[in-house]
């Protein structure tokens, strides 16, 4: 149906389809859900990724038009956009040639990523971290360079709670996210037993992706990453997105949950 749909509309205008439907669809990563149930997650149940539903919200409001998330592992992400079942992915996906399908020019990874370690530990630096592990979560868009760069064992978790929960278990050796989410969580008394070690690590790129035919959707991404990122709006995202991952931090350490 959108294939068919996008072949009876005007591609001059962004999202044409999308205005022609009356409502932008846009394919998110899923994540467990509820958010707030430690230890009795039912990996059935999926919600939006909160940092990329912010930015699928953002995009529809500059186009007038409502969202409908469409929860999409990335590697289903960009075959939803070529086939018109969504009009826009944004899956911290990587560019990858596709005549199916457009990325915009500009990555909207933005920011450091930080490692989180022992404060009187072994480990003083990035070296430190060869033959031993990283916590990181589904999509993080650091752990996974982290790992390669210093040659660590990655162990990767659904919900970034997951794998600030795995790390102060004890399962890995450090834990490496956002720089805003590290500032978060040493605010907080019971992380003051760690300390950041020197050094930052520089984000995976992340592309948005749009039909492959449809040009002026694609310029319109673009600009509005551009504008992201000269508003620092991105900044202000990642912020939200690190203040409520810290907050659900401290209400897991105080067993404040309703079971």
């Amino acid at each position: 149906m959108g294939v068919m749909l996008s072949q009876f509309v005007s591609l001059e205008k962004p999202f044409a389809a999308a205005a022609l439907r009356g409502k932008l669809i846009v394919a998110v990563p899923p994540r467990p859900a509820p958010v707030l149930t430690v230890g009795h997650v039912d990996r059935a149940l999926r919600s939006p990724d909160s940092f990329s539903a912010a930015l699928a919200a953002d995009l529809g409001e500059r186009l007038g038009l409502p969202v409908e998330l469409l929860l999409s592992e990335p590697g289903a992400a960009a075959t939803a956009v070529a086939s018109g079942k969504a009009d826009v992915a944004i899956d911290g996906l990587p560019f990858s040639p596709n005549p199916a399908v457009s990325f915009s020019p500009a990555s909207y990874a933005s920011g450091r990523g930080q490692g989180l370690v022992l404060r009187h530990g072994q480990v003083r630096d990035w070296e430190g971290l060869r033959a031993g592990s990283i916590c990181t979560s589904k999509g993080n868009a650091y752990g996974r360079r982290a790992a390669k760069q210093y040659g660590a064992h990655l162990l990767t978790f659904d919900r970034p709670l997951d794998a600030l929960l795995a790390f102060q278990a004890g399962e890995c050796t450090a834990l490496v996210d956002d720089e805003l989410v590290i500032k978060a969580l040493l605010k907080q008394p019971d992380w003051s037993y760690y300390s950041v070690l020197p050094g930052e690590i520089a984000p995976a790129p992340s592309f948005i992706a749009t039909p492959g035919a449809d040009a002026a959707s694609m310029r319109f991404v673009d600009t509005t990453i551009r504008d992201w990122r000269r508003s620092r709006w991105l900044t202000t995202a990642r912020e939200t997105v690190a203040k409520q991952l810290a907050f659900d931090m401290f209400i897991a350490e105080n067993d404040l949950y309703c079971h």
